[in-house]
């Protein structure tokens, strides 16, 4: 027998978001998710800044104008990695908090 998903997921809303819509239960779990994200992603980019005692953007620099090691370079494309993720949860943030706010 196949569940119905539908009522499951509505039965569920009304008992753990009881003040919210299914779109807003949704959004609030996506917007943790997010959160949860970007301090990931933060602690990931402030590891690197640590190790090499300079911001991403000198670290970029540096990697573009010499000849980098296999484990800089990893180490650069990671950290990109961080600080891009960081630029979009931030964003997904600001999108799901105006949701939220509304």
């Amino acid at each position: 027998m196949v569940p119905d998903v539908e009522a499951i997921v509505t039965g569920s809303v009304k008992r753990l978001f009881p003040r919210l819509s299914k779109d807003e239960a949704l959004a609030s779990l996506l917007l943790e998710r997010a959160q949860r994200n970007l301090i990931k992603y933060q602690s990931q980019a402030r590891l690197y800044e640590n190790k090499y005692g300079q911001p991403f953007s000198e670290f970029r620099r540096m990697i573009v104008e010499s000849e980098a090691g296999a484990e800089k370079e990893q180490d650069y494309f990671d950290w990109e990695l961080a600080v891009t993720g960081v630029e979009d949860m931030r964003l997904e943030i600001d999108c799901l908090s105006g949701v939220l706010d509304q």
